[in-house]
């Protein structure tokens, strides 16, 4: 079993059937049984904000939601643990590499477990290159 981290958007594209080219997403999902995915504790709030977002402008039902989220807490999603200094951190990486914090958080935990990420933001992945950061493969 090998570890990467996972990124909110990418994991919001399982759920959100009109999103774009999900081949990439969809494919990260189907090899979640051999891997680990870390997340920020940040990603829980992306996650639910997403969903929330995608039934007020609906895109999905409040029943979508509740089975949505029962297939996610069955996947076993593990959260880093990042202390405060860690997180104090972030604005600097951000800055860096010209992230938003809360993408910064995917990249330091990606960083801190020398693993590959899996995201579809253009931007996580330009920082993820520069800082030799591997993109988890399809």
């Amino acid at each position: 079993m090998s570890d990467f981290v996972l990124d909110a958007s990418l994991a919001l594209q399982w759920f959100l059937q009109d999103e774009g080219d999900r081949e990439y997403a969809l494919s990260v999902l189907a090899g979640m049984s051999d891997n680990r995915a870390i997340v920020p504790m940040l990603w829980f709030y992306e996650v639910g904000n997403g969903l929330l977002m995608a039934y007020r402008r609906k895109r999905i039902s409040l029943g979508q939601i509740d089975d949505f989220l029962r297939r996610l807490a069955a996947l076993g999603i593990e959260v880093a643990h990042q202390t405060p200094s860690d997180l104090l951190r972030l604005p600097t990486l951000g800055r860096l590499h010209n992230l938003t914090s809360y993408d910064a958080a995917y990249l330091a935990i990606a960083i801190g477990f020398h693993s590959p990420i899996a995201t579809t933001d253009s931007a996580l992945r330009k920082a993820a290159a520069a800082a030799n950061v591997q993109i988890l493969s399809a």
